[in-house]
């Protein structure tokens, strides 16, 4: 069993702008959009990635602080100022509605995506009609892509294919499914059979196609592995999961889905097998007790973090100091974020940035 250890590292310390800017490990910022898409990652040598943009400008649940705002307050505080890469995992409005806004405070160099938008009828409903992609309704992810392939302009974008590199900083990142398609060999050190994928059935919801086409990576940083799929669906995961496992094992889950009741499945999250978890929660949206069940029960699991407690949920909650957002009243919300601080020899600390409350864990 691998031993949990409370570090007692001043909170002063870890939030320190300049020492963060200059730190030796890499700086992972679960940021609060309260429900939507949003990662930071930092290198060393200040190199950046951002996966998913979070809420629109206007959205009701970030109120008078937009996602973008949230977002570049984050990277400011590890000394960021433009973002090297921004993965938008599909092109639903909680994961790339914040694009336009975070453009306007800070410039973004590269754009990865998985494609064209797949979300092309009225409804989830079979039959639904198809929409007018030139001209679609406006809440749509037709015309959230259209708003996005506007803003690249003439940057450079990179469609993402499953089995692709990136080398950003000291980080790698690899795609393991893109466009609904998973990667065609396992990765190094994976390949075993899944035994959670017997019994295993389909779940005809999925909260509309685009979620099934999310981009999902892993990233490497030393010894420490962590999974990031995005809203990738519970048929979606059995693509990558059964009836062996291609992905492997890691060490930090993001998730999927926020931690709603269309992923996450047995068959992903056992496989997975990671010692931490962070779920990108609102106080409202995700973190289901079936997930968190799921969740807590895989081999190898130690800590479960959540950006926001749950108000539809509470008994899910757990202990409030693993919780960035604790107060039920969203009038009282500070959208604090959970921080991860990751060393090269798999030293994983987590901070809750509410209140400098922090655990460190080992990368297996």
């Amino acid at each position: 069993m691998l031993r949990k250890i409370v570090t007692s590292v001043s909170f002063a310390a870890l939030l320190a702008s300049p020492a963060l800017a200059k730190d030796t490990a890499l700086q992972m910022v679960s940021i609060d959009v309260e429900g939507g898409g949003g990662t930071l990652f930092v290198t060393p040598d200040g190199k950046s990635l951002l996966i998913d943009t979070g809420n629109p400008e206007t959205s009701k649940v970030t109120g008078n602080t937009p996602s973008s705002q949230r977002i570049a307050q984050a990277a400011a505080a590890l000394g960021v100022k433009k973002i090297d890469y921004l993965i938008s995992t599909h092109y639903h409005g909680d994961h790339i509605g914040g694009l336009e806004g975070l453009l306007a405070r800070m410039p973004v160099e590269n754009f990865i995506d998985h494609g064209e938008n797949r979300e092309t009828t009225a409804s989830t409903q079979p039959g639904a009609p198809q929409i007018d992609l030139k001209n679609p309704p406006p809440n749509s992810s037709a015309a959230g892509y259209n708003r996005y392939v506007e803003l690249i302009g003439n940057k450079r974008r990179i469609i993402a294919k499953a089995g692709d590199v990136f080398r950003i900083g000291g980080m790698t990142v690899t795609v393991v499914m893109a466009d609904a398609q998973p990667i065609a060999k396992p990765l190094a050190g994976a390949g075993e059979d899944n035994p959670s994928c017997a019994g295993m059935e389909s779940m005809a919801q999925i909260g509309g196609e685009e979620n099934a086409r999310s981009l999902a990576v892993v990233i490497t940083y030393g010894k420490t592995k962590i999974a990031a799929f995005g809203d990738l669906t519970w048929d979606r995961e059995k693509d990558l999961f059964c009836p062996a496992n291609r992905v492997g094992k890691v060490d930090v889950y993001l998730a999927t889905h926020h931690g709603t009741a269309l992923s996450g499945s047995p068959a992903s999250v056992n496989a997975l097998a990671p010692i931490v978890t962070i779920i990108g929660n609102g106080a409202r949206k995700g973190a289901d007790p079936a997930r968190v069940k799921t969740i807590e029960s895989s081999p190898r699991h130690q800590g479960l973090w959540k950006l926001h407690a749950s108000t539809a949920n509470p008994q899910v909650n757990g202990d409030p100091q693993m919780i960035a957002n604790e107060d039920a009243d969203q009038t009282k919300d500070k959208f604090h974020n959970l921080r991860l601080r990751i060393e090269r020899d798999g030293k994983i600390t987590v901070i809750n940035e509410r209140n400098g409350f922090n655990k460190s864990y080992q990368a297996q």
